[in-house]
């Protein structure tokens, strides 16, 4: 089930093809139009094989206009890394199982810690059958990919992990792709008014984001005052709904200008 991560997260270059593709409609043509800086035809293959997994999606070889590349650019850098990140996670899933299974549990315990990549070997060797030089090399990619995206920082040469506090766009984004349609690999669950009680106990997202717990419910009460959600307390619950039933249509409502209340 979990397989070994040893290529680049390729962040500068997917943001350079998620613009492109903004732009044109055909694969062809993206990969035509797009320079790849990297040095060998072999390095410019591993790249777009790379990009295309984790950041695009085609259709009959005309690029699928998602959410993220609808969203490129819509709010700063710090919502681009986060909207690639979760797109990322759902293509690497041996990077999921580490931050659900290690790193977060870990938060919890501890508010922050230096990271180890060989902690995340440790870890790693009794779930992935490969040699010990292609485990090490997972670790390896796996913090660089978080130290890339901005989800842990390295201090004095030390890789500290520590909670993130992500956009207030990025949180109902990945919120609206695990509870609502459209984005079927993140998806979790067919729940369309969850509670914060499910939210804290059972969305993923909040752990990939490595959110603290006692933000949550201030993260739902700004989604509720921007109408990004709205607020609907029963039979004692605590339940917010989800205003449209698939990420496609919370786009959508952003792109038109929705969260300018």
């Amino acid at each position: 089930m979990y397989k070994s991560i040893t290529k680049s997260s390729y962040l500068k270059e997917g943001k350079k093809a998620l613009r492109m593709a903004k732009k044109v409609e055909e694969k062809d043509v993206l990969q035509e139009k797009l320079t790849i800086n990297q040095n060998s035809k072999e390095s410019r293959n591993t790249c777009w094989t790379e990009m295309n997994k984790r950041y695009l999606d085609y259709e009959e070889g005309k690029i699928i206009k998602t959410p993220l590349v609808r969203l490129l650019d819509f709010r700063g850098e710090k919502l681009n890394n986060e909207l690639m990140y979760y797109n990322y996670l759902q293509a690497e899933p041996t990077m999921k199982f580490v931050i659900k299974e290690l790193i977060y549990p870990r938060l919890q315990s501890e508010k922050n810690f230096q990271l180890q990549r060989e902690d995340i070997t440790y870890f790693l060797n009794n779930h992935l059958d490969y040699a010990e030089a292609t485990v090490k090399k997972t670790a390896r990619s796996i913090v660089k990919a978080l130290i890339d995206f901005g989800l842990i920082n390295t201090e004095e040469e030390k890789i500290v992990a520590e909670y993130y506090e992500p956009t207030l766009i990025g949180f109902v984004y990945a919120l609206y792709c695990e509870y609502g349609a459209g984005f079927e690999e993140a998806r979790e669950f067919n729940i369309l008014n969850p509670s914060v009680e499910h939210i804290r106990e059972n969305s993923q997202f909040i752990q990939f984001f490595l959110i603290k717990q006692s933000l949550i419910d201030s993260m739902l009460q700004l989604c509720w005052k921007k109408e990004y959600l709205n607020y609907e307390p029963r039979g004692g619950l605590n339940q917010y709904v989800l205003k449209f039933e698939a990420v496609n249509k919370f786009t959508d409502y952003l792109l038109k200008g929705g969260d300018q209340s």
